[in-house]
């Protein structure tokens, strides 16, 4: 070839990752024409690794249309599969399979298909941690689950659905079958069982398993749990990088893009919920990371009786996101004001209240018609999905709000009228979706009520003052009571809010209501200091430590009595 030819020839465009770069979710780069190994990529010649290409790929096209071609496929497709996959799965993916031959419940078919129906109705639209076409579709023809990542996340997901199942939260009445609720404790068993704990395998599939469990722990209130698998979630992203889409594998789908946008900002969501409940950092910050908001429909229509009209449910949950954005920043502010250590190049620049509070006002004045209530359950599952959105972004706008007033060193009553405005909204959601979205959101009123009782004992309390604040927290312990059958979580905070409640009535008791003031409140020159009772030790342990209210005593509150037997 002439040298004016050998300047012109392009690298070859790889059309299969090799077998390194597929697992790490690397991009594979193809050698250049000369280099002196054509047949290794670039990626694995910079890793040190064999470059191989073994693997089995997966099928891709339309499936053939007559019938007898789709029943033999089928079959052959059943039989391979069965003999590549492991112990107990083949009996999942076999419909006619009843259960597997240690007698185990797990791969019953028509259990999963339940469980599968209560994701789909009641976690979904608020942690829509799958492509709904790939799972609903997968199921029912066969192709889902396609291996053990699959399986993995499958367990993951039947044993969050169990366990609302158990508990009652579901979004229908309708009862899936009653095996369902008491095997919650063996498909957590198995899911924690089948979810590694390294990184060997990286892929989607652990995210998503991480991202169920995390879940599943923050539902029942198992701190230990959401602490293990939020950081193994932060260290498999770091390998994967999935804060920054320039780095994703530039083969990927859109369906695959589209997955991995939502299980970053619903993982970020439950991440900034767990810094509101249990006062744990913010490890992944909005403004650290490149990736875009998840479009929702990105497949035509597949599940019958659907007209569309409600389709676009995830502009509400996007816009739950931006409030979940905004939150992060009034909590971090809000810290900061209250953290005598500074930072190491000074005092810095906080998120300003106005700005906040313009800003939620911003989102809550742009949100599309659907979303500005909920509205009661109906046959349409797009509707019911706005009502998801509306139901969420109502309790996240007020969250944000209390927190913020509280950054401005807003007075008591300006607190209480944010949460009494929040508790008078939350009374206008119909009872199944506060049912279904479960211990997140009783999490987060029960902290408004905290936060409430932390705000009175630092004011001087006038009787108008108390009857104001304890006709709040009446409101907060009667919503709560109207929970406690469907969510142990909502009657443990229920009875710790009546207890806290009680104390501040000893209180105003022993200090003298009469004279219209709780304590004696002496004054240094501008400086309240508030004269605490024994009975408000209880409370708050320490109350020259005012640093973090969220966080103040609340997490012994939430006991999972599972905790012990999972690892």
């Amino acid at each position: 070839m002439p040298p004016s030819l050998a300047t012109r020839v392009k690298s070859r465009r790889v059309t299969q990752a090799c077998d390194f770069c597929h697992r790490r979710g690397l991009k594979c780069r193809a050698a250049l024409p000369d280099s002196e190994s054509t047949e290794a990529c670039l990626t694995c010649v910079e890793y040190g690794q064999e470059c191989t290409r073994t693997r089995r790929p997966k099928k891709r096209g339309t499936k053939p249309r007559d019938m007898a071609d789709v029943a033999s496929l089928d079959q052959r497709h059943r039989v391979r599969r069965k003999r590549d996959l492991p112990a107990g799965l083949s009996d999942v993916v076999n419909p006619t399979a009843s259960l597997n031959s240690s007698g185990s419940s797990l791969d019953n078919r028509k259990i999963i298909t339940a469980l599968l129906d209560v994701y789909l109705d009641t976690i979904h639209p608020s942690f829509p941690l799958f492509c709904e076409r790939e799972i609903w579709v997968g199921w029912r023809d066969g192709s889902f689950p396609d291996g053990p990542n699959d399986y993995m996340s499958l367990m993951c997901m039947c044993a969050l659905s169990a366990q609302h199942v158990g508990n009652g939260a579901l979004f229908t009445d309708e009862v899936a079958p009653a095996e369902s609720a008491s095997l919650a404790h063996d498909y957590l068993q198995e899911a924690v069982r089948r979810v590694p704990v390294d990184f060997e395998d990286p892929c989607i599939d652990l995210v998503r398993s991480y991202g169920f469990l995390v879940l599943l722990g923050a539902q029942n209130g198992n701190h230990p749990m959401v602490h293990k698998y939020l950081g193994l979630y932060h260290g498999i992203c770091g390998q994967l990088n999935l804060h920054d889409e320039s780095r994703w594998p530039s083969e990927i789908t859109e369906c695959d893009r589209e997955v991995r946008r939502r299980l970053w900002w619903a993982m970020y969501r439950l991440e900034v919920h767990t810094a509101c409940v249990l006062g744990n950092p913010v490890r992944s910050p909005e403004s650290q990371c490149n990736v875009g908001y998840p479009c929702g429909l990105h497949h035509p229509a597949f599940i019958p009786g659907r007209d569309g009209q409600f389709e676009d449910w995830f502009a509400g949950w996007n816009s739950t996101t931006d409030l979940y954005r905004v939150l992060e920043h009034a909590i971090s502010d809000f810290r900061a004001k209250r953290n005598s250590r500074t930072s190491i190049l000074g005092d810095p620049e906080h998120a300003n209240t106005t700005r906040i509070a313009e800003r939620l006002s911003m989102i809550q004045r742009d949100l599309l018609p659907q979303f500005d209530m909920a509205y009661s359950r109906s046959s349409d599952s797009g509707r019911n999905r706005c009502g998801f959105q509306a139901s969420n972004i109502l309790c996240t706008i007020h969250l944000a709000r209390m927190i913020s007033s509280l950054s401005g060193d807003s007075s008591l009553h300006s607190a209480c009228k944010t949460a009494d405005d929040m508790i008078s909204n939350l009374n206008s959601i119909p009872l199944e979706y506060v049912r279904a979205i479960g211990s997140p959101l009783v999490q987060q009123l029960a902290g408004v009520g905290h936060i409430l009782i932390g705000v009175a004992t630092r004011h001087r309390l006038s009787l108008i003052d108390y009857d104001l604040v304890k006709s709040v927290l009446t409101s907060i312990i009667e919503f709560l009571a109207r929970l406690k059958d469907y969510n142990k979580i909502a009657l443990t905070a229920k009875e710790r809010l009546a207890n806290q409640l009680a104390d501040l009535n000893r209180a105003m008791t022993l200090n003298g209501v009469s004279h219209g003031t709780v304590g004696d409140n002496p004054r240094t020159g501008d400086v309240e200091v508030f004269s605490w009772s024994p009975f408000l030790d209880k409370i708050f342990p320490d109350p020259s430590n005012s640093s973090d209210i969220f966080s103040a005593n609340l997490q012994a509150a939430f006991a999972w009595p599972y905790q012990s037997t999972i690892p």
